[in-house]
């Protein structure tokens, strides 16, 4: 925890953290100072202050941020567990030997023996991320142009999502953002590192791929969702294949959302469902929770085409333009069935309530990628994914961290590691770096891992086309949606002058 706060799980003052701050560099004491080689290189803008973001006078109070935030993703929605196992192997039963091969002749003699079961084991790894605050000169902080600048801003929407569960649910104790900007240097730094790490998270839950971790373990990807749902499930121990383990991975070949060949889409995605809800009963395994993951516009997309394809097989143009007269075809039903699912955020498939996850972090094309794909077209998959089984009992698909609290504070407690700490329950390390004279910097570090224990009741429908009319804002710097700009480099602060700057307009020889 956080020394002199209460416990970063918790809601923190921010005032609280820059006094916590303060405690750590004076109980760093003159040893660490000493280890200080280098001179400091703040890197500025400060907020406050020459030259700061808001060194402006006579801004008002109220702030809006225009900053894209991650609005829904999948990963806010796992659970979370800790755990300290590096290489966990996780057993499975898959199937039994034959024993209906050869029968009995005599009746006194032996029946045959019923056969064995086969194993197969599965394993996964840690991912490492780190982040480092700009380097802060302590005396700069707090500081303002004169008395005309305001430092009582207020920020109206904070820019790091409050609702983002999993791993990064009341993110360092600030469930309250409104004053980071009323000149409190330390606590926004700590926010930019919180929206790094919601901008690392969001796309990993599905391209992590430990085969990009760099080879001195500086940092490590943890296995997402497009291997962990795939046909390439292997023995840990001896890399013998395990079928029963595969996941249901069709191509819709870029076809269109609308398309008429044979299977269509809302054909296909029923089957997948039907399919993997059937295996989930036949192992023993059912209910299962099994939820559809896809982007914002690929569901309106979908929405537009489900109800005329669910309620009747003879529609001809499935976009509902043109729709034959069929006796007992309702075209009001269908807009409402319509704006039921998108309002509700489902579909509806034989008859049940299928929960949809919108999440904008899903990887997409467009024609620059593959020529197949119309102008003003996209493509992107869609993801079926087990959240749990029997009826809940059984957790298919978590967040494991590496419990910092547990594991590594308590063990260095004895020798002064004073400048260490966690927060989020364990969740992130922390730790100051010995100062550069006045300057420092802040640093952190997660070691998560997306479990999925079912891989065989998860499914992905790959290359699926949709062309709407305007695409949304995309939340991530890397892709071609994303907006921002401004000022970075801060205002400039006025110059007046004074007996050691007299030269200039108006100043006599």
């Amino acid at each position: 925890m956080f020394p002199n706060t209460k416990e970063i799980d918790g809601t923190v003052d921010p005032m609280q953290v820059v006094k916590a701050f303060a405690d750590l560099i004076a109980k760093a004491g003159a040893e660490d100072i000493q280890k200080a080689q280098t001179v400091g290189a703040p890197i500025g803008p400060y907020i406050h202050g020459p030259g700061g973001l808001f060194g402006v006078r006579g801004l008002s109070r109220d702030v809006i941020s225009t900053h894209t935030q991650i609005t829904g993703s999948l990963g806010e929605l796992i659970p979370i567990r800790s755990s300290n196992e590096t290489q966990p192997l996780f057993p499975y039963i898959t199937g039994y030997l034959r024993s209906d091969e050869k029968e009995k002749d005599g009746v006194c003699e032996n029946p045959p023996e019923a056969n064995h079961f086969k194993t197969c084991i599965q394993t996964t790894v840690f991912g490492r991320k780190e982040f480092m605050t700009r380097q802060v000169e302590i005396n700069r902080i707090g500081q303002v142009v004169n008395r005309g600048e305001f430092t009582d801003l207020q920020i109206v929407n904070g820019p790091l999502v409050e609702q983002m569960g999993g791993l990064m649910s009341n993110f360092f104790g600030l469930s309250n953002q409104n004053s980071i900007l009323a000149g409190r240097e330390m606590v926004a730094r700590i926010l930019e590192i919180g929206v790094a790490y919601q901008r690392w998270f969001c796309p990993q839950v599905y391209t992590g791929n430990p085969a990009n971790s760099a080879a001195g373990g500086g940092y490590k990807e943890f296995t997402g969702l497009d291997l962990l749902i795939g046909t390439n499930k292997i023995d840990a121990v001896t890399q013998q294949a395990c079928p029963s383990l595969y996941s249901d991975i069709k191509d819709f070949v870029y076809r269109q959302v609308d398309s008429t060949t044979d299977p269509d889409l809302v054909k296909t995605i029923t089957t997948m469902m039907r399919i993997l809800q059937g295996k989930a009963r036949q192992q023993g395994l059912g209910p299962a929770d099994i939820r559809i993951v896809m982007r914002e516009p690929l569901f309106y997309a979908i929405t537009e085409v489900w109800p005329c394809r669910y309620m009747s097989y003879r529609c001809n143009v499935i976009d509902g333009s043109n729709i034959d007269p069929v006796p007992g075809f309702d075209t009001m039903q269908a807009i409402n069935m319509r704006d039921s699912m998108r309002n509700g955020q489902y579909l509806l498939i034989d008859g049940r309530k299928v929960p949809v996850i919108l999440d904008d972090c899903i990887g997409e094309e467009n024609h620059a990628d593959n020529d197949t794909i119309p102008v003003g077209g996209f493509a992107s998959d869609i993801y079926f994914v087990p959240f749990s089984a029997r009826g809940g009992t059984i957790r298919t698909l978590y967040w494991e961290y590496y419990d910092y609290s547990k594991n590594v504070l308590p063990d260095i407690a004895g020798i002064r590691g004073t400048t260490y700490f966690w927060s989020d329950g364990g969740v992130f390390l922390w730790g100051l770096k010995p100062p550069d004279n006045w300057c420092l910097e802040v640093i952190s570090k997660v070691e998560p891992r997306l479990i999925l224990r079912t891989p065989q009741l998860a499914g992905r429908l790959t290359n699926v086309v949709y062309v709407p009319l305007q695409h949304t804002d995309d939340p991530l710097p890397s892709q071609d949606y994303h907006v921002n700009g401004g000022v970075v480099s801060g205002y400039p602060s006025p110059s007046p002058y004074s007996e050691y700057n007299i030269s200039g307009p108006g100043v006599s020889a």
